[in-house]
């Protein structure tokens, strides 16, 4: 009898047989990590969205409109960030024809209409579950990051809002500065654990 009760508790009929009852559950690649390591926070951004803008050939001036209008800001030059304080959104210029859109999932259903307005103009697909991301921060924070990033992170040639895609050990990357001491990283999600122990074991080593 208990054997039936569990049968009718998980799985649901179709026609004359029963059938597994799948539910999807969202899962971060990194689970929810928070830690401190020779006073250096560490911790898991989670419900973040990555939208990658491709520019047409010839859609230079179009594109830049379509940020305006979607954002009121300017869109950034090569190698620039753009924040867009209404909206929370950061615009990362990749290249010429290339950018990236990274913003809280809080924040997606004010955004999906301006989202909509750039399908006009861009080559837009999204990206969220191809990234993993992580918040680093404390006064030692440079001497962690020198250790694994080859890029010069001097509050002078690495200011506020200064964003590159480099490479962690041996992992694409793609690092942000929020505030002096802060910064937040994202690499692709398929090789997260390995992200992850990367920054642990440099900030163990300081």
């Amino acid at each position: 009898m208990k054997l039936k009760l569990f049968l009718l508790i998980f799985l649901i009929q179709k026609g004359s047989v029963f059938v597994p009852k799948y539910k999807l559950q969202v899962r971060s690649p990194l689970g929810n990590y928070k830690g401190e390591i020779n006073n250096i926070k560490i911790s898991i951004i989670e419900k973040m969205e990555f939208y990658s803008l491709s520019i047409p050939i010839g859609g230079q001036k179009k594109a830049e409109t379509a940020i305006k209008k979607a954002f009121n800001c300017q869109m950034p030059l090569p190698g620039d960030c753009s924040v867009c304080g209404e909206y929370k959104v950061k615009i990362l210029r990749l290249s010429k024809d290339h950018i990236f859109l990274y913003f809280g999932f809080q924040d997606i259903i004010r955004i999906e209409t301006s989202l909509k307005v750039l399908e006009k103009s861009f080559y837009v697909t999204e990206q969220s579950d191809a990234w993993s991301g992580i918040k680093v921060s404390g006064q030692n924070i440079i001497s962690c990051l020198e250790r694994i990033c080859p890029i010069n992170l001097s509050i002078d040639a690495f200011g506020i809002n200064c964003f590159a895609r480099t490479a962690m050990e041996h992992l694409n990357t793609i690092i942000i500065r929020t505030k002096k001491n802060e910064f937040e990283l994202f690499s692709a999600s398929s090789s997260a654990q390995s992200f992850l122990h990367t920054v642990k074991t440099s900030a163990q080593n300081i």
